[in-house]
């Protein structure tokens, strides 16, 4: 049943959609262009920029990760981030490691002081327990300062659920790291993705589930054997566009679910970039975010085994705890149409990255208690390392600088660099279970309704050029019938779902917590 039937005569649905009536004023007030305005991104992803930033803050390790893999490899292209707002992420671990490097370094000087004070002045000088115990304590309140601005000042107090702001994110002083984040915000919208390897879907998580159909379009011939009204011409790149209408926010079905971003993105192997100067300028710099649009024109009409042309229909839910991604690709080569589309996914966040929500608010005085007892906690690891962390901090941008030169070096002299990005922050941090029972239902209604978009638009796309349908009905009802199973993890009472009208689902008991 399309919308149009599920409307009555006075323009309201008698249907609704995460618990939305689909009204016409509704509609018109939600939906938005197909470029998506900064708030409403910003609502998509907050819940999981939430949880990432807050991990940032928790796990100075995870910090280092973030950083490492945004701002030090930097030839490296930058996967697309899905459900995620990345530079918010990274501003947060910058700021993190910041506050531990000062940490480190005041520790490491108040180390050097005491080991002077009973390395030269204890034989001759009796009183030298008092400096000693004075920097001592003072290195206890530097210890403790560091867990105070990290977990009262930054995760309690900015980062809670009704509390966090992603402009609230503080920006580096430094210039190469603005610019740096400049770049990474634009990879949100850019059109080029450069993938290593296998990967070509970087980013975007989990197989899910993929089809395709193969149709002769060469004409129909009529009782005696002979050609038929033959069907009107067209390109890839045309049923691409109607792809992309049947999806859009004007028209398609992101005007009832307005969450729905869909556009083209070429996807590029990184080892196959270097002799192209527009997909690869300068080669020692990171390929661009963004190509021209004539090039997705070029890939989609006449593809080649290096570069092909998708269409991507990006449905996020939850704030960008799930993010399920749908790639379609049309060929028409000959007399024939290829049509591929593969349904990828976003898990939520693993269990580790949400420990935020077992935090809450204190008192002035309880805060300020929390942080002496967590300080006293780890005075003496952070006091006996600060040495090795402190040069750590110092020496490993200049590892990160040699490592530069020398890939630099090797590609000077026709080393074939890899430009292809490594999986995302938002990937890294995914999980299998499925924390919620509506979460796992929206993530069985995202595929099904994207499947059936795509099929009635290119079936009405095949319709109005002429091309006879029956081919297309009976393989797309092959693939509506068939079963497609698949796992989404740990939910109450089933774990699996299946695509199709007389498909079947395995259930899985849930696992149980142990005791």
């Amino acid at each position: 049943m399309s919308m149009k039937d599920g409307m009555n005569e006075r323009g309201f649905s008698r249907f609704t959609v995460n618990g939305y009536k689909l009204t016409r004023p509704f509609l018109a007030s939600r939906s938005v262009g197909e470029a998506a305005a900064p708030d409403s991104v910003e609502t998509a992803d907050k819940e999981a920029t939430r949880y990432l930033s807050a991990a940032t803050q928790l796990d100075i390790d995870y910090a280092k990760s973030v950083v490492d893999r945004v701002f030090n490899e930097q030839l490296k292209a930058l996967a697309p981030t899905f459900g995620v707002d990345v530079p918010v992420v990274v501003k947060w671990a910058l700021k993190a490691l910041r506050i531990r490097a000062i940490r480190d370094r005041w520790l490491t000087v108040i180390l050097a002081l005491q080991i002077f004070l009973i390395v030269v002045l204890i034989l001759w000088w009796p009183w030298v327990w008092i400096p000693l115990v004075l920097l001592l304590l003072v290195a206890w309140m530097v210890v403790s300062w560091d867990y105070h601005e990290r977990i009262h000042k930054a995760v309690i107090g900015k980062m809670l659920r009704d509390r966090f702001r992603p402009v609230d994110a503080p920006w580096p002083t430094n210039g190469g790291d603005r610019d740096r984040l400049d770049t990474v915000a634009a990879r949100k919208d850019g059109n080029l993705v450069v993938f290593s390897g296998h990967e070509a879907f970087i980013g975007s998580g989990k197989l899910m589930a993929q089809q395709r159909i193969l149709l002769d379009i060469s004409g129909v011939k009529d009782d005696d054997g002979e050609a038929g009204k033959q069907p009107e011409s067209f390109t890839s790149q045309d049923l691409h566009t109607a792809i992309v209408a049947a999806f859009d926010r004007e028209h398609g079905l992101g005007k009832s679910l307005d969450n729905i971003r869909v556009y083209e993105r070429l996807f590029v192997n990184g080892l196959h970039i270097q002799s192209d100067e527009n997909l690869l300028p300068d080669r020692l710099r990171p390929p661009p975010t963004s190509v021209e649009s004539s090039l997705l024109n070029a890939a989609a009409e006449n593809p080649s085994p290096e570069a092909r042309a998708y269409v991507c229909v990006e449905m996020p839910g939850w704030q960008g705890q799930l993010v399920v991604t749908q790639f379609i690709r049309a060929v028409y080569a000959g007399k024939s149409l290829f049509v591929e589309w593969t349904f990828m996914v976003l898990p939520p966040i693993r269990k580790e990255f949400r420990r935020i929500d077992t935090l809450y608010e204190f008192s002035s005085p309880l805060q300020l208690k929390d942080s002496l007892l967590a300080g006293l906690r780890a005075l003496v690891p952070a006091l006996a390392r600060s040495p090795v962390r402190a040069f750590g901090a110092w020496r490993y941008p200049r590892l990160v600088r040699r490592r530069q030169l020398r890939r630099e070096n090797a590609i000077k002299r026709g080393y074939l660099f890899d430009y292809g990005a490594r999986t995302s922050i938002r990937e890294d941090a995914s999980g299998d279970q499925r924390q919620h029972y509506f979460l796992a239902r929206d993530e069985i209604m995202y595929v099904l309704l994207a499947q059936q978009t795509l099929t009635r638009a290119v079936e009405d796309f095949l319709s109005e050029h002429g091309v006879d349908l029956g081919q297309f009905k009976d393989q797309v009802k092959v693939i509506f019938d068939s079963s497609i199973n698949y796992n989404i993890g740990d939910i109450s009472g089933s774990t699996g779902f299946a695509i199709g009208n007389n498909s079947s689902a395995t259930v899985n008991e849930p696992k149980k917590e142990p005791k």
